[in-house]
């Protein structure tokens, strides 16, 4: 069928605008050269792919095998279901859950932080190199929302700067990587299906810090990528799935001022031999990670969830029944009411039988407070948690390592789709004392100049004593060391935090 004229112009016009609209201009005209050249052009990207665990410690315990369990702020990195996970311990409607993780990366000589094959000297300067990842979840009954932020640092010191931000013309390059998780999730069918959605905003910062401790920022790269998740837990049994998605996220940066294209269109830092050319593209690959958990013993992994709100419900509904009788008398005998005292005293002795159900009603929370605490107190304390995942990331078209770009020679990463097979196991070899966990992954590389490596990791939680913080927390709120250690060839990193120790009773405490 032939189209008249004026529609086969107009579709002909959309075609063009819709390629148009899905192509990308490239910076620079040159290409990104063979391994092991310098780097010549603007036409390349920076490939933040992150094979090393940079999570929270239980999550490194487990060797990452941890997107089926996805409990706690550890989970949000690992999947977006996170935020709604309430484990067998939170009975309240409203509940909350902080975090604050620190890893230092161990800096001695021949480390190697992203498996490249370069030491991470280098490139970087030798000090000891931290990663950050504060977190904060908030739940609201069966919904939560979650937010966590990942901080990473890496520097290369007597590099060209632009004339005017260093007397003698070299200063250090810092690069700051930073990545914000915003979540939402909410769990379904009586806890046993959670889903969850998000963004990732990803953020590359590139600044210069003379001697003098001036600080310029040279260029940043900003963009945002779409999380999926999802848990299915059913209750009272000893399994879990888990499934979590997040999509590339490919950016063009902002430059300085002071940063002018060269005639061939790259963007130079410097001048004569040593130049800097810096990128036109920050990617993150896109990920899926898939995962199972399954518990051995008498403690349950999936018990039914209760809160004080749902257990408390007959003294709750009896409570409204009340206000709602009292209301009914309230309007009966105040429209008999002959004077102004007798009004009064008709809501003296209202108001009074109000406070008097409000009294039990609060007595209600009290008890099954109080029977949940010793219901968690009773749960069995030996179990054998075992999980398992798979994570595969995607392709970056034109990459280079971090380490490539600060040093300024090529070395290719992300030209195929990786694969990383994760296993973990925990259990509390001590009542109410001592958990320990164990695990292993496989680290992919994304470099040709190097090979997958094998890691060993070790966990554990302590418990600690009782402190309310000066009344800032409950005064029966018990406190827990955690730290982890993750071991691999040219590679080490140890974590720790503390928190809440659950449950919170032990059962000789319990009457």
């Amino acid at each position: 069928m032939q189209l008249p004229g004026g529609a086969a112009r107009w579709l002909a016009a959309c075609g063009l605008c819709a390629l148009l609209g899905a192509s990308r201009p490239l910076l620079a005209a040159g290409r990104l050269g063979e391994n092991g050249e310098a780097i010549s052009t603007s036409s390349y990207s920076i490939d933040l792919f992150q094979g090393a665990l940079l999570a929270g410690n239980r999550v490194i315990g487990l060797g990452g095998a941890y997107v089926a369990l996805a409990e706690d702020v550890d989970g949000d990195l690992q999947n977006p279901a996170a935020p709604a996970m309430r484990p067998f311990f939170s009975v309240e409607y409203f509940d909350y859950w902080l975090g604050l993780g620190v890893t230092s990366l161990a800096s001695y000589k021949g480390s190697d932080l992203f498996n490249s094959g370069a030491p991470l000297g280098s490139a970087t300067t030798t000090d000891n190199q931290f990663i950050v990842t504060p977190a904060l979840n908030l739940q609201w009954g069966s919904f939560g929302v979650g937010v966590t932020w990942e901080f990473q640092n890496y520097a290369l010191e007597g590099r060209p700067i632009p004339d005017g931000l260093a007397q003698d013309g070299t200063a250090t390059l810092e690069t700051a990587v930073h990545t914000l998780h915003f979540q939402a999730a909410n769990s379904f069918f009586d806890g046993q299906l959670v889903l969850g959605a998000g963004l990732r905003y990803l953020l590359l910062e590139l600044g210069a810090t003379a001697p003098d401790e001036t600080t310029s920022t040279l260029f940043d790269s900003g963009g945002v990528g779409l999380e999926l998740g999802a848990v299915w837990r059913p209750n009272l049994q000893p399994y879990r799935l888990g499934l979590a998605f997040r999509s590339a996220i490919d950016t063009e940066p902002s430059f300085s001022r002071s940063l002018l294209p060269s005639p061939e269109g790259d963007i130079v830092l410097g001048e004569g031999a040593n130049l800097l050319y810096l990128p036109e593209r920050v990617s993150l690959p896109w990920d899926v990670n898939l995962g199972a958990a399954v518990q051995l013993g008498r403690r349950p992994l999936n018990p039914v969830p209760h809160t004080v709100e749902s257990v408390s419900e007959r003294a709750r509904l009896t409570f409204r029944l009340r206000q709602l009788e009292r209301e009914e008398e309230r309007e009966r005998r105040l429209a008999l009411a002959s004077s102004p005292d007798e009004r009064a005293q008709v809501e003296a002795e209202l108001s009074r039988e109000e406070t008097e159900d409000s009294a039990r009603l609060s007595a209600a929370y009290r008890e099954a407070r109080r029977a949940l605490g010793e219901s968690s107190a009773r749960v069995e304390r030996f179990y054998l948690l075992l999980s398992a995942s798979l994570v595969i990331s995607g392709r970056v078209r034109e990459g280079v390592g971090v380490e490539s770009f600060l040093g300024q020679t090529v070395n290719r990463s992300g030209g195929e789709v990786v694969y990383s097979p994760r296993l973990g196991a925990e259990s509390e070899v001590w009542e109410d004392v001592l958990r320990l966990r164990a695990g292993s992954y496989l680290e992919p590389s994304r470099f040709a100049t190097s090979r997958a490596r094998l890691h060993g990791t070790l966990g554990g939680d302590v418990r600690l004593f009782k402190w309310s913080v000066f009344g800032l927390w409950p005064d029966d709120f018990v406190w827990h060391l955690r730290g982890s250690v993750d071991l691999a060839e040219r590679y080490f990193s140890t974590g720790i935090s503390i928190g809440g120790w659950y449950p919170r009773y032990e059962r000789s405490e319990v009457h």
